[in-house]
Protein backbone atom coordinates (compact mmCIF):
# COMPACT_ATOMS: atom_id res chain seq x y z
CA UNK A 1 0.00 0.00 0.00
CA UNK A 2 1.39 3.41 -0.98
CA UNK A 3 1.18 6.88 0.48
CA UNK A 4 -2.12 8.75 0.55
CA UNK A 5 -2.88 12.42 0.96
CA UNK A 6 -5.72 14.90 1.15
CA UNK A 7 -5.79 18.70 0.98
CA UNK A 8 -7.83 20.31 3.74
CA UNK A 9 -9.07 23.15 1.57
CA UNK A 10 -11.14 20.56 -0.33
CA UNK A 11 -12.80 19.29 2.85
CA UNK A 12 -13.44 21.89 5.50
CA UNK A 13 -15.09 24.68 3.57
CA UNK A 14 -12.06 26.81 4.45
CA UNK A 15 -10.56 27.22 0.99
CA UNK A 16 -7.63 29.11 2.51
CA UNK A 17 -6.42 26.29 4.79
CA UNK A 18 -2.97 25.32 3.51
CA UNK A 19 -2.83 22.00 5.39
CA UNK A 20 -2.16 18.85 3.37
CA UNK A 21 -2.27 15.63 5.37
CA UNK A 22 -0.22 12.60 4.32
CA UNK A 23 -0.21 9.05 5.70
CA UNK A 24 0.68 5.47 4.84
CA UNK A 25 -2.86 4.06 5.06
CA UNK A 26 -6.49 5.10 4.74
CA UNK A 27 -7.07 4.62 8.48
CA UNK A 28 -4.04 6.67 9.48
CA UNK A 29 -5.00 9.45 7.08
CA UNK A 30 -8.61 9.48 8.28
CA UNK A 31 -7.52 9.85 11.90
CA UNK A 32 -5.20 12.74 11.00
CA UNK A 33 -7.95 14.46 9.01
CA UNK A 34 -10.50 14.08 11.81
CA UNK A 35 -8.06 15.41 14.41
CA UNK A 36 -7.24 18.43 12.22
CA UNK A 37 -10.90 19.08 11.33
CA UNK A 38 -11.93 19.12 15.00
CA UNK A 39 -8.97 21.13 16.33
CA UNK A 40 -8.49 23.65 13.51
CA UNK A 41 -12.01 24.04 12.12
CA UNK A 42 -14.41 22.95 14.88
CA UNK A 43 -16.00 20.30 12.67
CA UNK A 44 -17.73 17.24 14.07
CA UNK A 45 -16.57 13.64 13.71
CA UNK A 46 -19.66 12.21 12.02
CA UNK A 47 -20.09 9.22 9.76
CA UNK A 48 -21.23 11.48 6.91
CA UNK A 49 -18.09 13.65 7.26
CA UNK A 50 -15.88 10.53 7.27
CA UNK A 51 -17.63 9.24 4.15
CA UNK A 52 -17.15 12.58 2.37
CA UNK A 53 -13.49 12.78 3.44
CA UNK A 54 -12.68 9.34 2.08
CA UNK A 55 -13.81 10.37 -1.41
CA UNK A 56 -11.04 13.00 -1.48
CA UNK A 57 -8.12 10.67 -0.66
CA UNK A 58 -5.45 10.62 -3.39
CA UNK A 59 -2.68 8.13 -4.04
CA UNK A 60 0.97 9.13 -3.87
CA UNK A 61 2.65 12.22 -2.51
CA UNK A 62 1.12 15.69 -2.73
CA UNK A 63 2.40 18.02 -5.42
CA UNK A 64 4.95 20.56 -4.25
Amino acid sequence: MGRKYVECRHLSGDTHCPKTLVADSDNELMEAVIKHAINAHGLANTSSFRKEVSTHFKEGNPPL
